[in-house]
C-alpha cells in the first residue's frame, strides 16, 4: 500500500505588498486551515479500507501462490521431512501399516484446501476422489534397486515407463510415468538406512494439474530423510 506523503510549502511575503495582499493571505490561510478536518478524515478512511481490503485479497492471493509462504511438515515415524505451498492441507491419517505382505508404513496426501474441505463435506461422496499429490513408505527388506523394485509391483505401477535417472535428498532417485485410474508422474528414492522405499506420486486427469504440480516440485525440491 502506497504512502501519502503531503509537500507543504512554506513561503514569505513582503511586507511592502500591503495590506491588500495580506488581507488576500489570512483568506487563503483560513480556507487552508478549513481544509485539513475533511481532508485529514477522509485519508485515514481511505486508508483504513485499503488495509481492510489487503488484509482479505492478500490471504487469497497467497493461498493460490505456493511459491510464497512453504509450511513444513515433519513426520519420524516415516523418517520424512518437506515443505508443501501454503493454501495446501496434509493428510497424514493412513500411517499405520496395512498388512505385512503389503510391508506398507504410510502414506501421506497433499490436498488443496478446496479440495479437503469438499471432501470432508461429501462432495465427492459416489464419485472417485480427485487427483492429488501423495507420498507413500514402503519396506524393502529385499534391498532391491529402484527400477527392480517398481517392476515388482506392477499392481501398484501398471505400465512404468521413461524412466529418468536424479537427485532428490541427496538420494539416486528415478522418475517415470504410470498409468490407472489417473496417469501419474513418479519418484521413487531409498531411505537414508535403504530400508524403505519413498514414492511421491502426481496424480492427473482431473483439470487441476497446474496447482498439484507446483507441490509435487516444492515437496521433492525440499524432501530431507530423518533416517
Amino acid at each position: 500500500m502506497s504512502t501519502q506523503r503531503e509537500w507543504i510549502t512554506n513561503s514569505r511575503i513582503p511586507w511592502f505588498l500591503g495590506r491588500v495582499l495580506c488581507c488576500v493571505s489570512l483568506g487563503l490561510t483560513i480556507a487552508c486551515q478549513a481544509e485539513p478536518p475533511s481532508g485529514v478524515d477522509s485519508p485515514v478512511t481511505s486508508a483504513e479500507s485499503v488495509v481492510s481490503s489487503s488484509s482479505t485479497e492478500p490471504a487469497t492471493q497467497t493461498n493460490s501462490s505456493s511459491t510464497d509462504s512453504p509450511t513444513p511438515y515433519k513426520n519420524e515415524s516415516l523418517g520424512i521431512r518437506f515443505e508443501y505451498p501454503e493454501g495446501f492441507v496434509v493428510d497424514d491419517t493412513n500411517e499405520q501399516s496395512d498388512t505385512e505382505s503389503e510391508m506398507w508404513r504410510g502414506t501421506v496426501e497433499v490436498w488443496t484446501q478446496a479440495d479437503y474441505q469438499a471432501m470432508q463435506t461429501n462432495d465427492f461422496e459416489g464419485t472417485e476422489l480427485p487427483a492429488n499429490v501423495s507420498l507413500w513408505v514402503y519396506e524393502n527388506p529385499d534391498r532391491l534397486s529402484l527400477q527392480d523394485w517398481v517392476e515388482s509391483r506392477s499392481d501398484y505401477f501398471v505400465s512404468p515407463q521413461n524412466y529418468k535417472e536424479q537427485q532428490v535428498a541427496n538420494q539416486d532417485a528415478i522418475a517415470f510415468q504410470s498409468t490407472g485410474l489417473y496417469e501419474f508422474d513418479n519418484i521413487v528414492l531409498p531411505s537414508g538406512d535403504g530400508q524403505d522405499m519413498i514414492v511421491i506420486s502426481l496424480a492427473k486427469g482431473t483439470g487441476n494439474e497446474a496447482a498439484y504440480q507446483q507441490a509435487f516440485e516444492r515437496i521433492q525440491g525440499t524432501l530431507q530423510l530423518l533416517q
